[in-house]
């Protein structure tokens, strides 16, 4: 693969991977005479509005977390741009990520599975400290170097993966590892990051994946609504303490969850030591600063609320949670039920007054949910089944200007065309091709079809 023989004064050795984003390389640095790892941006990415957006919160957070110093943290050298392409400079790990070392089927442990989440804790105990939520702790952002030292990679440069790049029909991203406020949409913060640490612990312990699916929307559902089988129940050889961990790690409700990397570390050293752990004090449910009252469950043959004690007794096993919503898109909150998280009393904000009866203004609400729940997981637009235009659609033909809606459908219009532009510029022709075709269709009267066009000739 053919490379650069340089990036600034950086002498460029090899490619270490590719991506959506850009390209790492192996890099020297001739003047301390060290390697790094050297992570770029695609120029062709850049060349409009949505890509200087990106490139400006690309730059915020390499500087922000440049600042950071810590043993079990890669650390970032340097942000610059070479000849129109942005790149940064990162610490060169010798070893291998975690993924890489699970695929292999490397033997871990009780002991190595709590040194190694332990030390995961410990950077996120520092980053956190200072304000910062990685947002995609997953094993193939952990590193573990030859000499054993755990490092979290992509710190804070991760989420720009994320940025306006939702595939349709597709999750971008990896979804086992999300944490169900992650899932909704919602606003996240450090405790986020602990259950996707969570995550991995049941990984390490059990060797599989605690929510599991052929689909990335099916295990979205999973992350949502399913209570993980009990690690022991799956490793005969684990102290009953580590289900409390875990179940503690993963309770849906981000208030229920460890609050603090240390105060999860402390649990985990408990485990070690053979010590009673105590786990969650409430039921599994969805929660953050407001938790919430419903989930909705969007299927290919129509939506259903559960409320927070159908979910703490939702106990499915992927296999047949996966066969159940083979066409399960998404899941919100309903925006209107909050529950005061001091009293657990339930305030319902009554909606205003419209001119549909109560069965059409139901109607509404729950294509709206639908609709909603299809954007989170990018699946915009599709030809056949269940997707977020159709549902905004829906809701126009009974409510003609429900303003949800008519910005819903515009949501929808932006994401897709931005999506194709993109696909075309990273050289995933046939792909961009369908999406113009898909666009044609329609979108017939819009102008970025005949930009798409314009874009696409030969």
């Amino acid at each position: 693969m053919s490379h650069p023989d340089t990036i600034g004064k950086y002498n460029i050795e090899g490619v270490l991977g590719k991506g959506a984003m850009g390209v790492v390389y192996k890099g020297f640095d001739p003047n301390i005479a060290r390697p790094v790892a050297i992570k770029t941006i695609h120029k062709n990415l850049l060349d409009s509005e949505m890509g200087q957006e990106m490139l400006r919160r690309f730059q915020t957070e390499a500087q922000a977390v440049g600042k950071l110093t810590h043993a079990n943290i890669v650390g970032i050298y340097e942000f610059d741009q070479y000849k129109g392409t942005p790149y940064f400079v990162m610490e060169f790990v010798e070893g291998k990520d975690l993924k890489t070392i699970v695929k292999e089927g490397q033997d871990i442990d009780l002991e190595e599975a709590i040194r190694i989440i332990s030390s995961v804790l410990d950077g996120l105990a520092y980053v956190h400290e200072f304000g910062i939520v990685h947002r995609d702790i997953k094993p193939a952002n952990i590193f573990i170097t030859n000499k054993g030292v755990v490092k979290i990679a992509d710190f804070g440069i991760a989420r720009m993966d994320n940025s306006e790049l939702t595939q349709v029909g597709s999750v971008l991203g990896t979804p086992s590892y999300m944490s169900p406020e992650q899932c909704i949409g919602a606003g996240v913060d450090a405790r986020s990051d602990l259950f996707s640490t969570g995550v991995m612990l049941y990984e390490l312990l059990t060797g599989r994946k605690p929510f599991r699916a052929d689909q990335a929307t099916a295990i979205i559902n999973n992350v949502i609504n399913l209570k993980p089988q009990n690690p022991t129940a799956i490793n005969k050889a684990l102290p009953s303490s580590c289900d409390q961990v875990i179940k503690k790690a993963l309770a849906k409700n981000a208030n229920q969850r460890y609050q603090t990397a240390k105060e999860f570390q402390e649990d985990l050293n408990k485990c070690s030591s053979g010590k009673h752990v105590y786990g969650p004090r409430a039921p599994w449910y969805i929660g953050g600063g407001v938790a919430a009252a419903a989930i909705v469950v969007v299927t290919g043959v129509g939506v259903a609320l559960m409320s927070s004690d159908d979910t703490q007794d939702t106990a499915m096993d992927s296999a047949s949670t996966s066969n159940a919503v083979n066409s399960t898109t998404a899941f919100e909150t309903k925006p209107d039920i909050a529950v005061e998280n001091s009293t657990n009393t339930v305030a319902v904000v009554q909606p205003p007054a419209s001119n549909l009866t109560p069965k059409q203004q139901e109607k509404v609400d729950r294509l709206l949910d639908v609709a909603r729940a299809h954007f989170l997981v990018g699946r915009l637009v599709a030809p056949q089944g269940s997707n977020a235009l159709d549902a905004y659609r829906m809701v126009l033909d009974t409510d003609p200007v429900n303003q949800k809606a008519l910005s819903g459908v515009e949501e929808v219009k932006e994401r897709f065309f931005k999506r194709a532009k993109i696909l075309w510029m990273q050289g995933e022709q046939e792909e961009a091709k369908q999406h113009l075709a898909l666009a044609v269709q329609l979108f017939p009267n819009e102008s970025e079809v005949t930009s798409l066009q314009q874009l696409m000739q030969p």
